[in-house]
């Protein structure tokens, strides 16, 4: 599973996009399926705006068949139904789901 922090300090929304595209052509280019995306928790310091533009983007990506899906880490349960309907979800690490973080983005490619 490859690792990108799009909220890095000073981030705009736009270089968090930017980030994305980029994050996703490497992860493809390095036949890796699973990209975890750090968006951070989207309370404070404006990290909201990155995490919102980011699922938003996400998923019109989804919609064109670009990704196979998405799912915020905190979401990462055997009984949660967005779970339960991910494609591909096999491919995700074990060791996420024990720290279910709500400011990761768990995206299967």
């Amino acid at each position: 599973m490859y690792t990108v922090d799009l909220h890095l300090k000073k981030e705009t929304v736009d270089s968090a996009i930017s980030n994305l595209y980029s994050s996703i052509k490497l992860v493809r280019k390095t036949k890796e399926r699973v990209l975890c995306l750090i968006v951070g928790y989207g309370s404070t310091g404006g990290t909201h705006k990155i995490k919102t533009a980011v699922e938003n983007e996400l998923n019109q990506l989804k919609s064109k068949n670009q990704i196979k899906g998405y799912i915020n880490g905190n979401e990462l349960d055997i009984f949660n139904v967005k779970y339960q309907t991910l494609k591909n979800k096999e491919l995700i690490p074990k060791d996420v789901f024990n720290k279910k973080n709500s400011g990761e983005i768990i995206v299967i490619l």
